[in-house]
């Protein structure tokens, strides 16, 4: 709540239950009231996979540390339900048309974690 106002914001938009069949996308919504675009989709960072069902979305630094100049959310880490794969996304190079900075597939989390998925999920 101390923290200067946002003037941007990530949505993640999903295709899941449509007819459409493309890749789910990132949403960058410019929301200053003081700009030209001010409630518009201003970029669209479509995943390069299909059926990822892109979920609930955070950051790779807390927003309480604002204040702290070692601190950076230059990292938005982006998970998906349906394929597991996690996509980390550059928002600090440029703000307005994000870019994937990296996607980590349910594979490689597993190994990773020393994880052993017996089960598998299965979303209908």
């Amino acid at each position: 709540m101390e923290g200067p106002r946002e003037e941007i914001v990530y949505l993640p938009c999903i295709y899941r239950s449509t007819d459409t069949q493309k890749p789910d996308y990132l949403a960058t919504v410019d929301v200053n009231p003081k700009s030209s675009t001010y409630c518009q989709v201003i970029h669209r960072l479509p995943m390069p996979n299909l059926n990822d069902e892109l979920h609930h979305s955070g950051w790779n630094a807390c927003s309480s540390c604002f204040n702290d100049p070692s601190k950076s959310r230059n990292r938005l880490v982006l998970p998906s339900l349906i394929s597991s794969r996690i996509y980390v996304i550059d928002v600090g190079t440029n703000p307005r048309a994000p870019k994937i900075h990296k996607v980590c597939s349910r594979t490689h989390v597993t190994c990773r974690c020393n994880c052993n998925m017996q089960r598998r999920w299965s979303w209908n």
